[in-house]
């Protein structure tokens, strides 16, 4: 039986709602079989970011490329990089590669805690942006880098994808979970023009981490699988919001949240 490949390039996440545990099961999910290429350690739970540390850059560099040589892998995620180093690090062994890309740009924890150092943030445009086959930002990551203070308003959305679609000539997914209502989502190709929108209700008292993770993911491995990005949008994003439908909850110091499931 031959099974799509795809790889992550993340960060772990020991609370395992985030990183490449989330990128792991989303990728199973989604029927497709995930490599991982470990770019730091953190220590979190949900709510909660304690610790990073960061792995050598050479040695992600060689996670990346003994996983490509060695397997015939079909997309890529990138999530949490980091640092400069980490960045430029992956890019020299992604360079001419004829592979989907997808790029998460992880910069700030839904808790608040930074997870991509400030200098980190040119070299990533420059190097890894050209590259990507879809950027996913959420709202706050979208105004790191459209360089805006005000928030992004469900009205502003379609506008702000397509410049930030322009700005990088890839396509973009704008996540809308951080607005007040109803859950909004909106994808442009490169030019700007809108390829497709999702509204869903949004689910109440329950609390998320590891979401954009496992979007990206489930995007790039259905990508892996050989869908369009605009079946491959709309698979992910339908699992996530079921997943946390039928979310899992345990009674903890620190609320936990959303673990996705296999079977959802």
């Amino acid at each position: 039986m031959s099974i799509p490949v795809m790889m992550t390039i993340a960060g772990s996440d020991c609370s395992a709602g985030a990183g490449i545990q989330a990128d792991m099961k989303a990728a199973q999910a989604m029927g497709v079989f995930a490599l991982t290429a470990v770019t730091c350690v953190v220590s979190e739970v949900p709510g909660l970011v304690r610790g990073i540390a960061e792995i050598s850059p050479d040695l992600v560099a060689d996670q990346v490329s003994i996983n490509l040589e060695h397997f015939p892998v079909s997309a890529i995620k990138t999530g949490m990089l980091y640092s400069p180093a980490i960045v430029r690090a992956v890019c020299d062994v992604l360079k001419g590669r004829k592979l989907p890309i997808v790029v998460d740009p992880v910069m700030i924890a839904t808790a608040g805690d930074r997870l991509m150092q400030e200098e980190a943030i040119d070299v990533y445009e420059q190097c890894l942006l050209p590259m990507a086959s879809l950027l996913t930002p959420n709202l706050d990551e979208a105004k790191v880098l459209l360089r805006r203070t005000a928030d992004i308003t469900s009205t502003q959305m379609a506008e702000s994808a397509a410049l930030l679609a322009c700005r990088y000539s890839c396509p973009v997914l704008l996540k809308g979970g951080h607005l007040e209502g109803d859950c909004y989502d909106v994808l442009v190709d490169k030019q700007g023009a809108v390829l497709a929108e999702w509204t869903r209700p949004r689910i109440h008292n329950v609390g998320t981490h590891g979401t954009g993770c496992t979007l990206s993911s489930a995007i790039a491995a259905r990508l892996a699988a050989g869908d369009s990005l605009i079946d491959a949008s709309d698979k992910g994003l339908a699992f996530v919001a079921r997943a946390i439908k039928e979310h899992i909850h345990w009674d903890s110091p620190v609320p936990m949240d959303v673990l996705y499931r296999d079977d959802v």
